[in-house]
């Protein structure tokens, strides 16, 4: 039995590291966490992924790689799971995040160019974008997430009695049930409801937000257009997208969500140039070629992560 459990997690496993699952297996699969051995295993097949550094993926041997390198790992199946109402697991497209347990919450990290999915204990669960970090508390009459940094997208399960609670700066969001994204950039929040009703309250004032609305730190709520949705939900598919975006702002966005960096030369006269299209995150160096053969950009590899562009 304790074969077919380790089996089944490397399957789980490889398939959450090739991107979001369909809703279809996205239930399967938090079906299958609710039991504690699946859980364990899946933890195990996580933990062994990350301590060994095996970032890589090849689609038709993610699922025997994982489970080889679990077993090579000698994690210990006494090692406890997330912490919080007995079940939990995480994969994410370029490797696995960190993972901090305590009986009263759990951190959940991410590093340059990692993207993690990650169910929570009540079958709700949090995506997080490349350096970001989440602190989750969850007790018997709340359900409450902080992000510290970075962006995360929710899908809370309904549960009126048991509000779930975000917290960004210095907002407090709060909901039955639903779909939100939360970023924080320096002192600067931004949520954005894609599914449901969110109440937030900010510096004594409280507004709703209903599906299609954002609010950017404590401005007025604001309507999202479609397309601007699909901009600031594409990194969930790996994938920046911009419209007319100026090239310093598509630099910092890179530089965010990549491993690899782009360097814009000082006084290079860079500012006037806009991009429109859709990236994977990912392709950092393809885009600073794509510079230089579109707009004839100078391009210089810095180091083996960066890369300079000049005029």
């Amino acid at each position: 039995m304790a074969r077919l459990h380790d089996d089944e997690a490397a399957r789980w496993f490889a398939k959450a590291d090739r991107g979001p699952m369909s809703a279809q297996d996205r239930k399967a699969f938090l079906e299958w966490l609710e039991t504690p051995e699946n859980a364990e295993a899946y933890q195990e097949t996580a933990d062994a992924w990350s301590t060994l550094g095996a970032a890589k993926r090849a689609d038709g041997l993610m699922a025997m790689r994982a489970a080889a390198l679990r077993d090579a790992s000698g994690v210990s199946r006494r090692r406890a799971i997330f912490g919080l109402a007995g079940a939990a697991g995480a994969a994410g497209a370029g490797g696995a995040a960190l993972m901090m347990a305590s009986a009263a919450g759990a951190t959940i990290r991410t590093g340059a160019g990692e993207r993690l999915t990650a169910p929570l204990p009540d079958g709700s669960s949090v995506t997080l974008a490349p350096l970001s970090t989440v602190r989750v508390q969850y007790d018997d009459a709340r359900r409450r997430v902080r992000l510290v940094e970075g962006q995360a997208y929710f899908d809370a399960r309904s549960a009126p009695e048991r509000p779930f609670q975000i917290l960004v700066g210095d907002q407090h969001a709060q909901s039955s049930g639903g779909r939100f994204q939360v970023t924080k950039q320096g002192t600067t929040a931004q949520i954005l409801i894609e599914d449901g009703v969110l109440d937030v309250v900010a510096a004594n004032a409280r507004q709703r937000l209903t599906t299609g609305q954002m609010i950017s730190g404590q401005a007025d709520v604001r309507p999202v257009a479609a397309t601007d949705l699909d901009e600031l939900t594409a990194w969930r598919d790996g994938r920046l997208v911009f419209s007319d975006a100026p090239l310093p702002q598509v630099a910092a966005a890179f530089n965010r969500y990549s491993s690899d960096r782009l360097s814009l030369a000082p006084g290079a006269g860079l500012d006037g140039i806009s991009i429109s299209g859709s990236f994977r995150y990912d392709g950092t160096r393809e885009f600073a070629h794509a510079l230089r053969a579109g707009f004839g950009l100078r391009v210089r590899q810095v180091d083996e992560t960066t890369w300079e562009i000049a005029a």
